[in-house]
């Protein structure tokens, strides 16, 4: 299936709820299959992520929608230990160290969160 090329703006209006540190997930659809991506709250705002490991292409929270921990300030791997820097994704330990996590760009609008996701449809 050839992408879209639509930019699908998902509205989360209940993200804007999360206390620091939590996550939130969603689902898209891109090239025919549903996909997962989740929303962290930090504490100067929200950063959006495709719930994807660069290093292996599977799910980084082995389905338990735990991706982040807060002890050590990093979105992790459960599959492999790889570890993400929060501010943008990059890889700073583990087998893909310096690749990325899939990043979105997340807006607030009339208290909702707004996570712009390319070549995506909603589910």
């Amino acid at each position: 299936m050839q992408p879209t090329n639509a930019l699908l703006a998902l509205r989360l209006p209940l993200a804007q709820q999360l206390a620091i540190g939590q996550t939130l997930p969603f689902r898209y659809r891109r090239d025919g299959f549903v996909e997962q991506g989740f929303v962290l709250r930090r504490s100067d705002g929200f950063v959006a992520f495709a719930n994807r490991c660069p290093h292996w292409n599977v799910d980084l929270d082995l389905g338990d929608e735990r991706f982040y921990d807060p002890r050590v300030d990093r979105i992790l791997c459960m599959n492999h230990g790889a570890t993400f820097l929060p501010v943008d994704g990059t890889c700073d330990a583990g087998p893909c160290r310096g690749k990325q996590l899939e990043r979105f760009v997340v807006t607030s609008v009339g208290g909702s969160l707004i996570v712009q996701i390319p070549d995506a449809e909603p589910v």
